[in-house]
């Protein structure tokens, strides 16, 4: 793994880049209005264009999402001009249905930096990413996986993210 010296970056979606934390589905049930209002996170799209050439290029998306979702996201990225904003092309976005299926594609794309709101997601990759960074995450589900924690590095928002990874 890793043959050359190329970096490459990994970013999860929802959380990370869709700000889908404002929901509370005790009360609005997620449908295709609800997702399509969800707002992106705070200075994502020119970070990720700042990461974009940092990585010259080589940044793709990766979300565990059902079908359904996958469709929602697919549009959300559309409608909000992504691809635009921020440089990553359209091919660079996959999905998978487990958590745990995300190390199997970064370690197939040779991922050398990984952003995810998941400490368990994270836990998955230990060993095979070399750079992984938590975004905002959330107390109850780090202290379920805090063996994890000391192996990553904790982002607190996107300005947050391009000064610890760019040096």
């Amino acid at each position: 793994m890793f043959m050359n010296n190329k970096i490459v970056l990994g970013v999860d979606i929802g959380n990370v880049i869709i700000n889908n934390r404002l929901n509370d589905p005790e009360v609005n049930k997620v449908d295709e209005t609800v997702y399509a209002a969800f707002p992106p996170s705070d200075s994502v799209f020119e970070a990720l264009k700042t990461l974009t050439a940092y990585f010259q290029g080589e940044v793709y998306l990766l979300s565990k999402c059902t079908e359904w979702a996958q469709v929602q996201i697919l549009l959300w990225l559309k409608t909000h001009d992504f691809y635009v904003k921020t440089g990553i092309k359209e091919g660079n976005v996959y999905f998978v249905r487990q958590r745990h299926e995300k190390d199997g594609v970064c370690r197939k794309l040779e991922i050398t930096h990984f952003i995810d709101d998941r400490l368990e997601v994270l836990g998955h990759m230990v060993g095979s990413t070399p750079n992984l960074f938590l975004f905002q995450p959330d107390k109850d589900e780090v202290n379920e996986f805090k063996d994890y924690l000391p192996k990553v590095t904790v982002v607190t928002n996107w300005s947050d993210v391009v000064t610890k990874i760019i040096k």
